[in-house]
C-alpha cells in the first residue's frame, strides 16, 4: 500500500478519532437516558390512547425532515472531505438552500395532516411540532461542519443540554397539570435548545449566514436529489408502519407500538456514534481510492456487530421488565412487539454501515433503488396485515424489511464497491454472547439486573479475546494518552 500524507482534515488523526468516538460513546448513552426519563414521564402521564397522538405526530413529521433534507448533509460532509478548502463556500451555498426547502416542506406536512384522517388531538400535536422540525432541519446545517472536524462533543453537549431542557420542561408541565399541549411544546423548547448550542459552535469555525448562490444550489440539487430521495426513503419506510397504524387502528395502539419502538431508537444512537466517526474518512479514502477503505470498512463491520449483539439479547430477554420499569403496566401488552423489535439492531446496524459505504463511493442510484423496493414491499405488507394483526404485524413487517434491506446492501456493496465483510471475527462475538447468555440465565435476579450484568460480562470477554475490539479499545486508550501527552508538552512549553 502506497503511503500517502494528508492533512488532519483529509484524513483525520487516529487520535482526533478516538476522542471523538469516546466523547459521543459517553455522551450518546447519556442522552438516551436522559430521553428515557422524558418518555418515562410522558407515558405515564398520557396513557396509551394519548401518547399514541404525541407519538403520531413525532413520527409523521420524520417525513418531511427525511425528505427536506434532501441529501445535503451527505453530500456537504463528502464534498468538505474530499476537498477541505472548499468548506466555507459549500455551507454557505447549502444553509440558504436547506432554509427555503425546510420551510416549504414542513408547511406542505401540516397541510397535508389535514387531509389525512387523523383525529383532532393528533392534528393539534403536529401543527406544535411542527416548528421544532423546522428548528431539526435548521440544526441539520450545522452537524456537517462539527462532524468533518471531529468536533462532535459540540454536537453531543447541544442534545445533552436540548434534551435536559425537554425533561425540566416536561416535568413542569406535568407537575402543573397544563396538559397536553404543554407537553408537546416542552419537546419543541428542547429541540430549539439543541439548534442555539449547536450554531454557537459551528459559528467559531464557519460562517452561517445564508448565500443567495442559485447557481450553486441547482449544482447541489443534481448531486444530493438522488441521494437524498435514496436515504429519505430508507429513513421513512421503517417508520411509516406507526402513521399506518394510527390511520388504520385506534390511538390507543400506536402508543403501545411507539412504547415499544422507543427502545430501538435508543439502540439507534449507539450506531449513530461509529457511523458519524467512520464517514468523514472513508468519504476521504474514497476519494482518493485508498486501500485503508477496505480496511476501514471490515473494521466499523465488526464494531457494529460486536455492539448490536448485546443490545439484541438484553432486549429480548427483559422486554416486558423494560416496559414496566419505565413506561409502566399499561403498556405491557407491548412486551411481544418488543421482543420482535429487539432483532432490529442486528440488522439496521450492519445495514447502516453499508448504506454509508454506498454514499461514500457515490453509488447514489444504488441505494435509491434499494429504498424504493423496501418502501414498496414494506407498505404493502402493513397495508394488507395491520387492519388484520394490528401493531404486532408492523413489528413482524419491520424485522423482515430490514432483513430483506440487508440483504440487497451486501449484493450492491459487493458488486459497486468491492467490498464484502468478512465474518472472521464472529466466534468472538459468539463467545461472548454464550457467556451473556449464562450470566443472565443464572443470576437469581430480575431479569434487567441480569440483562446489564450479562452486558458487563460480554464487553469484559470481547476486550480479553483477540480480535477488533481489542485492538480498536488499545488504539483508542494509546491515541487518547498520546493526545494528553501532546497538550501537557505543549503547556510546558
Amino acid at each position: 500500500m502506497t503511503t500517502t500524507t494528508t492533512t488532519p482534515q483529509q484524513a483525520p488523526t487516529v487520535a482526533r478519532l478516538a476522542s471523538n468516538t469516546i466523547v459521543q460513546a459517553i455522551g450518546i448513552p447519556l442522552q438516551s437516558l436522559i430521553s428515557l426519563g422524558t418518555y418515562a414521564a410522558i407515558t405515564r402521564y398520557l396513557g396509551p390512547s394519548a401518547f399514541g397522538d404525541f407519538t403520531t405526530a413525532n413520527v409523521f413529521l420524520l417525513i418531511p425532515v427525511a425528505f427536506a433534507d434532501i441529501g445535503l448533509s451527505a453530500i456537504v460532509v463528502r464534498e468538505i472531505s474530499a476537498i477541505p478548502e472548499r468548506a466555507n463556500e459549500v455551507l454557505r451555498a447549502s444553509y440558504s438552500l436547506r432554509l427555503i426547502i425546510s420551510a416549504i416542506a414542513v408547511a406542505a406536512t401540516v397541510g397535508a395532516s389535514f387531509v389525512l384522517p387523523f383525529d383532532h388531538r393528533a392534528r393539534v400535536a403536529i401543527s406544535i411540532m411542527a416548528f421544532g422540525a423546522f428548528l431539526s432541519l435548521v440544526n441539520l446545517s450545522v452537524l456537517p461542519i462539527l462532524q468533518v472536524q471531529l468536533r462532535m462533543q459540540w454536537a453531543v453537549f447541544a442534545n445533552l443540554a436540548g434534551r435536559a431542557v425537554t425533561l425540566v420542561a416536561t416535568l413542569a408541565v406535568l407537575g402543573l397539570g397544563l396538559g397536553f399541549k404543554a407537553v408537546v411544546l416542552a419537546n419543541v423548547l428542547g429541540l430549539a435548545v439543541i439548534l442555539l448550542v449547536g450554531v454557537y459552535a459551528a459559528r467559531s469555525a464557519y460562517t452561517l449566514r445564508p448565500s443567495l448562490d442559485v447557481a450553486y444550489w441547482k449544482r447541489f440539487l443534481r448531486a444530493s436529489l438522488v441521494l437524498g430521495v435514496g436515504l429519505a426513503i430508507t429513513q421513512v419506510y421503517f417508520r411509516v408502519d406507526t402513521v399506518l397504524i394510527a390511520l388504520l387502528r385506534p390511538a390507543s395502539e400506536v402508543g403501545l407500538y411507539g412504547a415499544a419502538y422507543k427502545f430501538i431508537e435508543l439502540t439507534q444512537g449507539l450506531g449513530y456514534t461509529v457511523f458519524v466517526s467512520l464517514f468523514p474518512a472513508l468519504s476521504s479514502f474514497a476519494a482518493r481510492r485508498d486501500a485503508r477503505f477496505s480496511t476501514l470498512a471490515q473494521k466499523g463491520f465488526d464494531v457494529v456487530l460486536a455492539a448490536a449483539v448485546p443490545l439484541t439479547v438484553a432486549t429480548a430477554y427483559s422486554a416486558r421488565e423494560l416496559l414496566d420499569a419505565t413506561a409502566g403496566h399499561r403498556y405491557g401488552a407491548a412486551a411481544g412487539a418488543l421482543q420482535i423489535l429487539a432483532f432490529y439492531p442486528l440488522l439496521a446496524f450492519v445495514d447502516g454501515l453499508l448504506w454509508r459505504l454506498l454514499i461514500a463511493s457515490h453509488h447514489e442510484k444504488t441505494l435509491l433503488a434499494i429504498g424504493i423496493s423496501i418502501l414498496t414491499v414494506n407498505v404493502a405488507a402493513n397495508l394488507v396485515f395491520i387492519p388484520m394483526y394490528g401493531y404486532k404485524a408492523a413489528a413482524v413487517t419491520s424485522i423482515a424489511s430490514e432483513a430483506f434491506s440487508l440483504a440487497l446492501g451486501l449484493v450492491a456493496v459487493k458488486r459497486r464497491v468491492g467490498f464484502l465483510p468478512r465474518i472472521g471475527y464472529l466466534p468472538a462475538i459468539g463467545a461472548a454472547a454464550a457467556a451473556m447468555v449464562a450470566v443472565m440465565l443464572a443470576l437469581p435476579v430480575e431479569r434487567l439486573v441480569a440483562a446489564v450484568a450479562g452486558g458487563i460480562v460480554y464487553v469484559v470477554v470481547l476486550v480479553l479475546l483477540p480480535g477488533t475490539v481489542r485492538l480498536t479499545a488499545r488504539e483508542l486508550v494509546g491515541a487518547l494518552g498520546a493526545t494528553v501527552a501532546r497538550r501537557h508538552a505543549s503547556d510546558g512549553a
